[in-house]
């Protein structure tokens, strides 16, 4: 049977969240979605990816939010409003929103194949490859706040110039009882080939 479509983002496994996350100033260029990569800009605020250059260091992955003093949000937004950032330049206490972002340069995650070119294989395990948004002008869902983000069979690579390197197929049981398996809407365990806590130049502080 087929796999389940489920495109959303990337899903921390292994994970805890009290070590291996941690709060950034939100950027007001874009909005933000759980499973989004973010990145941190000159400003030193984290904001998306864009869907034209997810770029190769990222700071880790978006996996929830908080307004000033790091408390909940003024709206009910299951995602990061940029029409609710103006007021970043007002300050601590009035201005800022918070990023929690799942940073550990060693993260897994498993996310969900797209469809549209030669399926993934076994044989690519280790491999490197980059990710999709599922339309250029919809990075995510705002009524789940869940990224409409896959990762590209298209730009499978053996070297690592790409975002993400393909560690192995998801253990994971589809919704008719049928296990995950390669093909379309296959799920996959990956991690950051480079990331902005790694090693890389411009590494950013923890705030």
């Amino acid at each position: 049977m087929a796999n389940d479509d489920f495109a959303r983002g990337l899903v921390p496994i292994n994970f805890n969240p009290k070590a291996n996350a941690h709060y950034y100033r939100a950027s007001s260029a874009s909005d933000i979605f759980i499973g989004q990569p973010v990145l941190m800009n000159a400003s030193g605020y984290v904001g998306a990816a864009s869907n034209a250059a997810i770029q190769p260091t990222i700071i880790g992955v978006a996996i929830g939010f908080a307004g000033p003093q790091k408390r909940g949000l003024a709206t009910d937004d299951p995602y990061l409003d940029a029409s609710d950032l103006t007021t970043l330049a007002a300050g601590l206490e009035t201005g800022d929103r918070y990023v929690l972002v799942a940073d550990d340069p060693q993260q897994q995650f498993i996310i969900q194949e797209d469809t549209g070119a030669t399926a993934l294989a076994l044989a690519d395990q280790g491999a490197a490859i980059d990710l999709i948004y599922r339309t250029a002008a919809d990075s995510g869902n705002t009524t789940s706040g869940i990224a409409r983000l896959e990762i590209d069979a298209s730009t499978v690579v053996t070297t690592t110039a790409a975002v993400l390197q393909i560690l192995q197929l998801a253990d994971l049981v589809n919704n008719d009882g049928t296990n995950n398996a390669v093909g379309d809407y296959a799920k996959w365990v990956v991690k950051f080939v480079t990331h902005q806590l790694g090693g890389a130049a411009n590494a950013a502080p923890v705030v």
